[in-house]
Formats: structure tokens, C-alpha cells, sequence
């Protein structure tokens, strides 16, 4: 295994709580309202498109065109101010171990988010000196343009993953893959694990290991 790739939301800290925090500061500024915690819940997972609409929807408006990017454009720069406030303790359980150890073992680290923020967010949580790669520079292919930012094979590579989206692409870019979560939503993956604290570096290595002998 020479490289490693890993979602940022849901591996390495849960951005959904920063992402409904900036919604909320949209809510207030546009509408004069803001958006009770109790709504978290239901935008969790989803894209920043399918939030807007939720938000929208919440107050009985419509957008369109240049307003909605503008709306987009406005809850992406309240998100970059709360994400301002990360710390090491907003990692999640586990993950700042297995970091090390997969740098320990000279594997090549790239982390992927879609938002466009990875380069803050490593810094804000001090793993910075361990990832080589902080973001896709290929927003179509994310997961292979990682492979190439990091100049190694695709079969050389595993991706931890939450989501069917990242999964897929993933996939498509010949990666090894292990799902962390909804066992039904990752079905697809080459291997499942629950949460974050259940993965070691060894297993991963075995994984890959047998992955690739299988293929």
C-alpha cells in the first residue's frame, strides 16, 4: 500500500455540524430567522445544492441563476469563518492514530473534500505535517486526480469513504475501498467497518493486500 486517501466529513471530523451552522447564519442574514437545532438532523449528508433547497423550501422562497450562486457563494464564506473554530478535539475518535501510523509507514496521505477546504482544515486540526495532498485539483474525478497529485498508482492507493458518492468515484478510479458506516449504502465497498475507531493499519494493508490478489 503506498498510498491512502480519506474523506474529510465522516473519517477525519464531522463538517455537517459546521455546514448547518453556516446555514443558519445565511437563514438569519437573509430571512431574519434562523434555523432551530433541532433541523440539524435533517441536512446531514447532504450536498450543499440539496441544502440550499431545504433552507429555501423552510421559508416558502424560491432562487434561481445568479441569486441561488449567490446564496451558495454567501453560505460558503460563513462556513469558512466557523471553520475557523476547528480544533484537535473535533477530530473524530481514532483517526489521528491511524494518521500516524500510515505515515509511520510511508504511505502517501491525500484528503478529499468536495467544499474546497481541505488545505484550511488540515492546518485547523494539526495534521498538516502528516498529509502530502489537501484537495483534488480535478473536481469531475476527484479521487483520480488525488492519485495523480500524489504520483502513485491507483492500484497502489485505498480510499475510506462514507458516502455511495465518493464510493463510486472512488471505484471508478480502480482504488481499493473500505466504507465507514451504513453497511446497505456501502455494499459496494471491497470492505465495511462501522466507525472510524475500528480501522488499524493493518487491516488496511491486509485488505489492499488481498483486494489486489483477487483482482
Amino acid at each position: 500500500m503506498q498510498g491512502a486517501i480519506l474523506n474529510v466529513n465522516g473519517i477525519i471530523t464531522d463538517l455537517d455540524r459546521q455546514q448547518f451552522a453556516a446555514w443558519q447564519k445565511v437563514a438569519m442574514y437573509e430571512y431574519g430567522m434562523g434555523l432551530p437545532g433541532k433541523l440539524a438532523k435533517d441536512f446531514k449528508g447532504l450536498s450543499r445544492e440539496e441544502a440550499l433547497d431545504k433552507v429555501l423550501a423552510r421559508f416558502n422562497t424560491s432562487a434561481e441563476g445568479d441569486e441561488r450562486q449567490e446564496l451558495l457563494d454567501e453560505q460558503d464564506k460563513f462556513y469558512g469563518q466557523v471553520l475557523a473554530d476547528l480544533s484537535e478535539d473535533d477530530l473524530v475518535p481514532g483517526i489521528k492514530k491511524l494518521i500516524i501510523a500510515l505515515y509511520d509507514h510511508y504511505v502517501k496521505l491525500a484528503i478529499n473534500d468536495p467544499a474546497g477546504h481541505a488545505d484550511e482544515i488540515t492546518k485547523q486540526l494539526k495534521l498538516d505535517e502528516f498529509v502530502d495532498v489537501a484537495g483534488s485539483k480535478n473536481a469531475a474525478q476527484p479521487y483520480q486526480g488525488l492519485v495523480e497529485q500524489l504520483d502513485v498508482p491507483a492500484t497502489g492507493c485505498i480510499a475510506l469513504v462514507t458516502n455511495q458518492e465518493d464510493l463510486q468515484a472512488a471505484n471508478e478510479a480502480r482504488l481499493v475501498t473500505v466504507g465507514v458506516g451504513d453497511a446497505d449504502q456501502l455494499q459496494e465497498a471491497d470492505y465495511q467497518v462501522s466507525q472510524v475507531g475500528d480501522l488499524r493499519y493493518q487491516m488496511l494493508e491486509k485488505v489492499w493486500e488481498d483486494t489486489n490478489e483477487s483482482k
